[in-house]
């Protein structure tokens, strides 16, 4: 299953880059990349970081009812998750942030997993609202529709569970208990404890000072990264309304639910030209593709780089980030409830 994952997110990333290239001039794309005002790329850094940092602090609040742990090192793990997922394919840093997890401070890695659900539900109805935004503002376009729509449904739905979820913990677990002890015990109780402490971190986030705690954090998170997009977009030349980006930021980081290679290239850049082309009067789509394949780099290889250096200081590989899941997940199954 995991190479079948491998190959079709390889596949689909191919076809959007393919589709792209098919239709721009090469020549117009390095040209545009030559035109870029490198000014602009210093406050699309401190915007960029800024949002990382944000992010951190999300996670940490969200953590700090089961594991307490440093705000550095609630940074350093989280680094390294975003690392992992921009170099290994099928999202693996989300299973990486985990493992490092439970093995500097204990505890479950399906409750670290549970947290981490929590904080992409909150993206993605962030995301999905910022799109749905902009096009009720700016005009609608057929595929952002119905991107915002599918999303909107998608993350929408997963938002009533955990609202559940809180509003009903008990109530939960004797669902979860009643449906799992259908199957015979050596297959139900291994799936007990997990499903307990899965739900264990989704319930982390307590009462509705913290849930508003960690909402403002994910809007803002992703205000300053759609801030970022906008700077390097002025140093393109783009002429576009700073709500635009507000677009392109839902758009392009909403495609983690796409199968795709590494950092989801290829569906990234396609939606982001879709968006500057479509609101951009003028914008050619080689300048969009420049900017699509620009924007991506900048945010996914300083953050990768700083990544591959936090993992050498604590001596670990990719080939150790590969084995997690097939080597700690068994392990959890073996934890009794």
């Amino acid at each position: 299953m995991r190479h079948l994952r491998i190959w079709l997110g390889t596949a689909v990333s191919i076809a959007f880059i393919a589709l792209l290239l098919w239709r721009v001039d090469g020549r117009e794309v390095l040209n545009a990349v030559q035109q870029v005002n490198p000014l602009w790329l210093l406050p699309a850094g401190v915007a960029f970081a800024a949002s990382i940092w944000v992010r951190v602090l999300r996670w940490r609040t969200i953590l700090e009812r089961a594991i307490p742990v440093s705000t550095s090192e609630t940074a350093e793990v989280l680094i390294i998750g975003c690392a992992a997922n921009n170099i290994l394919p099928a999202r693996t840093g989300e299973v990486v942030r985990a493992v490092l997890l439970r093995r500097r401070h204990g505890g479950s890695m399906m409750t670290a997993l549970g947290t981490i659900v929590v904080e992409r539900v909150f993206d993605g109805l962030i995301l999905a609202l910022m799109l749905a935004g902009t096009l009720a503002y700016l005009g609608s376009n057929a595929i952002l529709r119905n991107v915002a729509l599918l999303a909107g449904a998608a993350f929408g739905g997963v938002a009533l569970v955990l609202v559940a979820l809180a509003l009903a913990p008990s109530l939960t677990r004797r669902l979860i208990d009643a449906v799992l002890s259908v199957p015979p015990r050596a297959i139900g109780d291994p799936l007990r404890a997990i499903a307990a402490r899965f739900i264990d971190g989704l319930t982390l986030l307590g009462g509705p000072k913290t849930w508003a705690v960690v909402a403002v954090a994910s809007a803002s998170t992703w205000l300053l990264e759609a801030a970022c997009y906008w700077a390097i977009g002025v140093g393109f030349g783009l002429s576009l309304s700073p709500v635009v980006f507000l677009a392109v930021c839902g758009a392009a980081n909403l495609t983690v639910a796409v199968p795709s290679t590494s950092g989801s290239i290829g569906p990234y850049e396609y939606l982001v030209v879709v968006v500057v082309t479509a609101f951009g009067l003028g914008i050619t789509e080689s300048t969009a593709t420049a900017y699509a394949f620009g924007v991506h780099a900048f945010v996914l290889i300083p953050v990768t780089l700083v990544g591959v250096l936090l993992l050498w200081r604590r001596d670990l590989d990719l080939g150790d980030l590969a084995r997690v899941e097939s080597v700690e997940a068994p392990r959890e199954m073996k934890v009794a409830p």
